[in-house]
C-alpha cells in the first residue's frame, strides 16, 4: 500500500467558441436592460399604438372607407417618437459606456472574442429592445383589428408590412446612434442625455433653420422628421411630407451606420488583455 498523497487530475477545460460567447453577451445585455422603467415605456408604446389603430379603424369603418392611410395614426402623434427615443436612451446608453467605465470591456475583448463579436452582440441586444417597441406594437394592433374582422386580410398584410418597414428603419438608426454615443463616454447618463438631446436638438434646429431659410434639404437633418415622412409614404399619406421618403430612409440608414462606425473606431483604441 502506498503512503504517498493522492494526485487529483482534472480533465481539460473545453473552450467555447466565438458564437457561444457572443450569444452569452447578447443574453446578458438583454437581461441588464430589462428594468421596470424599460418595461413601463415599452408598455406605454404598445398601449398608444394599439389604442390609436383600433379606434381609427373602427371609426373609419363606421363613418368612412378604410384604407392603408388609416394605420398612420400612431405616427401623427408626437408621443410615438418620444416614447421610442426614451426606449433607445434607456436600453442603449449604458451598452458600451458601462463596460468602458468599469474596464470590463478589456476582458470582453480578450481572445477569442473579437471587437466585431462584441459590437454585434451589443447591437443585437439594443436593437432587439428597440424593435420590440418600434415594430411590435404595430404588428399586435394589426393582429387585433384583423381578428375582429374590421379589415380585410390583404389590407392587414399591407399594414403589417408598413409597420415592419418603418420599425426596421427606426431600429437601425437608433441602434447605431445609441452604440456610437455610448462608446465615447464612461457614464451611461451622459450617453442617455446625448441620445435624447441630440435627437431633439436636430428636430428643433431643423424646423427653425428650415423655416427661416426655406431650404428643402434642411428637414433631412431631423431623424424624427425623416421617420415620420417614411411612415407617411409607406402608409400612403399624401400632402404632408416635408422630405422625399427615399432620401429620408437613406439618411436614417447612413446615419445609423455612421454612428455605429464611431463605436468601431472607439473599440479599436481599447487595450485588450490577452488570454
Amino acid at each position: 500500500m502506498s503512503i504517498s498523497a493522492p494526485r487529483y487530475v482534472s480533465g481539460p477545460i473545453p473552450l467555447v467558441g466565438r458564437t457561444h460567447r457572443t450569444l452569452a453577451i447578447v443574453r446578458r445585455e438583454l437581461a441588464r436592460r430589462a428594468g421596470w422603467g424599460t418595461w413601463v415605456v415599452v408598455g406605454l408604446t404598445y398601449a398608444l399604438v394599439n389604442l390609436v389603430v383600433v379606434l381609427e379603424v373602427q371609426l373609419s369603418g363606421l363613418f368612412g372607407a378604410l384604407s392603408l392611410a388609416t394605420f398612420d395614426g400612431p405616427y401623427s402623434s408626437p408621443l410615438w417618437p418620444l416614447l421610442i427615443l426614451i426606449v433607445a436612451s434607456a436600453v442603449g446608453a449604458g451598452s458600451i459606456a458601462e463596460d468602458v467605465g468599469n474596464r470590463s470591456i478589456t476582458l470582453y475583448l480578450s481572445r477569442p472574442i473579437h471587437r466585431s463579436d462584441y459590437l454585434i452582440a451589443k447591437a443585437a441586444a439594443v436593437g432587439t429592445w428597440i424593435a420590440i417597441a418600434a415594430i411590435g406594437p404595430g404588428l399586435v394592433a394589426v393582429t387585433i383589428v384583423a381578428s375582429l374582422g374590421s379589415v380585410s386580410a390583404s389590407l392587414a398584410l399591407q399594414a403589417a408590412a408598413g409597420f415592419l418597414a418603418v420599425g426596421l428603419v427606426t431600429t437601425i438608426f437608433f441602434t447605431g446612434l445609441a452604440l456610437g454615443l455610448s462608446s465615447i463616454t464612461t457614464k451611461s447618463l451622459y450617453a442617455a442625455v446625448g441620445i435624447f438631446g441630440l435627437t431633439l436638438s436636430l428636430e428643433i434646429g431643423a424646423a427653425v433653420v428650415g423655416g427661416i431659410t426655406g431650404n428643402p434639404y434642411v428637414p433631412y437633418a431631423s431623424p424624427i422628421t425623416d421617420i415620420l415622412n417614411v411612415a407617411g409614404s409607406v402608409f400612403s399619406v399624401g400632402g404632408t411630407l416635408s422630405t422625399e421618403p427615399g432620401g429620408s430612409a437613406l439618411v436614417l440608414l447612413v446615419g445609423g451606420a455612421a454612428s455605429a462606425a464611431v463605436a468601431v473606431w472607439r473599440l479599436e483604441r481599447v487595450e485588450v488583455v490577452g488570454e
